[in-house]
């Protein structure tokens, strides 16, 4: 039997599907037994109770997907704190060292334009590292 050709996915389906895989791999990336800690509230939580709160805005491509930029929050801290970006700002400086959060910043503002290739590197990567920390 003939294979079905397959349908090309949208560049927006690309987004959707990297921007899953993506918190996915941010959510399991430091779990221990399935849990992870809030950065900025310090409570535990099972990896899927959380999110992957973004220090920079989604909405600058050039840090969207960078892994500093996006680390675990709960629910709380992410959503109904509008992210607590003073205190993760403070985390980032602390764990990644002095002028992280200004430089992540200041990289934010650099236009940048990932080609559908890029997206579909980007999605085999995290598909991979996903696995990784299974």
């Amino acid at each position: 039997m003939a294979k079905k050709p397959s349908r090309k996915i949208s560049r927006k389906g690309l987004v959707r599907k990297l921007d899953k895989l993506f918190s996915e791999y941010i959510r399991t990336r430091y779990a221990m037994d399935g849990m992870v800690r809030c950065i900025t509230c310090n409570t535990i939580r099972n990896w899927e109770a959380v999110d992957a709160g973004h220090f920079v805005s989604r909405r600058h491509y050039a840090t969207r997907w960078h892994p500093t930029n996006v680390q675990t929050q709960c629910k709380k801290c992410n959503g109904f704190m509008g992210g607590e970006n003073y205190l993760f700002g403070i985390y980032l400086d602390k764990t990644y060292g002095v002028g992280t959060a200004d430089e992540l910043i200041k990289l934010s503002r650099q236009i940048t334009k990932f080609s559908d290739q890029d997206l579909k590197d980007m999605i085999e990567i995290y598909k991979a590292k996903v696995v990784n920390n299974s």
